[in-house]
């Protein structure tokens, strides 16, 4: 018998929020999963955008190899063959709750439940947690069972539960809603044999968390609840009063952007700081910094060694050719991704470059910029090549991308546009399902109201 999958998505999840010693959370249930299991502490997102990094999940492809990337939001072609096909045609029964924006852009094909998706805001602590409780409990899995989880909770607004509002749950809104979305991984897992299923835990990309500490002090900049709430009702607004709400919200970005500004303008603080305050991954511009882009990723359960942590960089594409190897499963189309499991059992491997990408915006101004990280640069230039971007970091020496060096090192740069070149070319650019114009401003209007501009 084929082990059960369950695969957990917390979007929005940085890595050092879910291991290490930056974290503040209280997450028994997670800790569970990576002690009983292999935590890979350098994973990396294909796109700090969720469309883009789950279409790379799914496919084992590079947004621009899969047909996802470029200038303009296009939808997955059902034709490209993606692993939850594959394990169908292996024997699994696949099934999915997703938010509703990954059945627009077509990322559900292949899932066989009818409720494979759900309102983008319909949370855990608003029932959706016990639709997926109840999923396990009445037997709606047919073994072996595929069951791909993607929780939006964590995502901006973040509305932690009365419950979880203490300190001693997290140092910002952000940790506390973490431990929050961990009591609910603890009672789904409650409700599957852990030995006979394989389990994976990830994130679709990191979120800015504008908290910090400055000396003794904590500067605290996350919406407050009244903002909180006032995003919360706009997204019940109909169509009708959208442009009310569009005068309404830019309003109220520039009076907090404003409101932000005079907090710290006396202070003393680092580049870094300043970023993570003062920015946002929906906003304009390239959002490729490390906070968006490094996730968690643990195997467990199911044929998996415990308590092993692993610091090689790794990639989203890797996660299914991974699966696959261990449930001794082949898939012999091409594909971006390898599979890590030899390093579960401490095998060398090469450590490969991450391709990286900025999702297509709904600015017409804004820059489309692609890149590729190594364990030691990062690389960054203008999808046109024409100069407006141009950005290389020295990671071991610069982990928080404070000092662009592009101009004083002309020689890594040059290294790093062939590397560049190399991948993003190395895979025939699959065909890209076009939206109509009608379609785009549907997507659009959708993530306007996700927060995205």
């Amino acid at each position: 018998m084929k082990p059960n999958i369950l695969f957990i998505v917390i979007d929005s999840l940085r890595a050092d929020k879910c291991y290490g010693n930056r974290k503040t959370s209280v997450t028994p249930n997670i800790d569970s999963l990576i002690s009983d299991g292999v935590y890979f502490t350098q994973a990396f997102s294909s796109a700090a955008a969720t469309t883009l990094a789950v279409s790379s999940i799914l496919t084992g492809l590079y947004p621009c190899h899969n047909g996802m990337g470029g200038k303009t939001y296009d939808k997955l072609d059902s034709k490209i063959l993606n692993y939850v096909k594959v394990l169908k045609d292996n024997g699994y029964n696949t099934y999915s709750s997703t938010p509703q924006i990954a059945t627009d852009f077509g990322l559900t094909y292949d899932f066989e439940n009818i409720d494979s998706s759900h309102d983008n805001y319909f949370s855990l602590f608003a029932g959706l947690g016990d639709q997926i409780l109840e999923k396990f409990s009445s037997n709606k899995l047919k073994e072996p069972w595929f069951f791909y989880l993607h929780l939006f909770d964590l995502h901006t607004p973040v509305i932690v539960p009365n419950d979880y509002t203490e300190n001693k749950f997290g140092m910002s809104q952000y940790e506390k809603m973490v431990s929050a979305i961990d009591s609910w991984i603890g009672e789904f897992l409650k409700k599957i044999d852990r030995e006979h299923t394989l389990i994976i835990l990830t994130s679709d990309h990191g979120e800015y968390i504008p908290v910090v500490k400055h000396g003794v002090e904590i500067i605290n900049l996350e919406p407050g609840l009244t903002e909180t709430n006032l995003w919360s009702i706009g997204n019940k607004i109909p169509k009708s009063l959208y442009p009310v709400k569009k005068k309404f919200g830019s309003l109220l970005r520039k009076v907090r952007k404003k409101s932000k500004f005079s907090k710290i303008s006396n202070l003393s603080l680092t580049s870094y700081q300043k970023r993570i305050l003062l920015e946002s991954r929906m906003g304009y511009g390239h959002r490729m910094y490390d906070d968006l882009l490094h996730v968690p990723l643990v195997f467990s359960g199911y044929n998996i060694h415990k308590n092993i942590k692993i610091s090689h960089q790794v990639r989203h594409i890797d996660i299914f050719p991974t699966i696959l190897d261990l449930i001794s499963t082949t898939d012999k189309s091409e594909k971006d991704g390898t599979s890590l499991l030899p390093l579960f059992s401490n095998n060398k491997m090469d450590e490969l470059p991450a391709c990286i990408e900025s999702p297509p915006s709904i600015h017409s101004g804004s820059k489309k910029s692609v890149g590729i990280r190594t364990n030691n640069y990062k690389y960054i230039r203008d999808i046109d090549h024409n100069g407006d971007i141009l950005e290389l970091y020295d990671l071991q020496n610069d982990p928080f991308e404070e000092k662009n060096i592009a101009n004083s090192n002309k020689p890594m740069v040059e290294k790093m546009e062939n590397l560049l070149n190399l991948h993003r070319g190395q895979t025939n650019l699959k065909q890209k399902k076009l939206m109509s114009s009608e379609e785009i401003k549907k997507i659009e209007d959708k993530l306007k109201k996700l927060g995205y501009r």
